[in-house]
């Protein structure tokens, strides 16, 4: 959705729900006008902080594991945890720098 292809995973959701305004060639997601509100603030770090999260405790593991040695139940929670960070990144709008 960014078009990013300079960085990945951890630091592509933390550049793109940063607080910082855009930059040339370093758009942001955002999940709500960005207003200046502690709403705003709180809802840019828990879409970073999900997806750090996910990166560190499902997918970067996930790839580590035999993936025929997981859970149902555990392999559905994980697909829902994606779900909701893959919602917030459809849903957000493309701030561009002007």
């Amino acid at each position: 959705k960014l078009g990013r292809r300079d960085v990945s995973e951890t630091k592509l959701f933390q550049e793109g729900f940063s607080l910082d305004p855009p930059q040339p060639g370093r758009p942001r997601l955002r999940r709500m006008q960005a207003d200046g509100s502690d709403t705003y603030k709180t809802v840019q770090r828990g879409a970073m902080a999900l997806a750090e999260g996910i990166f560190a405790g499902v997918r970067n593991p996930f790839n580590h594991q035999d993936p025929t040695d997981i859970d149902e139940h555990v392999a559905l929670e994980y697909l829902a945890v994606l779900s909701v960070i893959a919602r917030w990144v459809d849903d957000a709008a493309v701030e561009q720098a002007t």
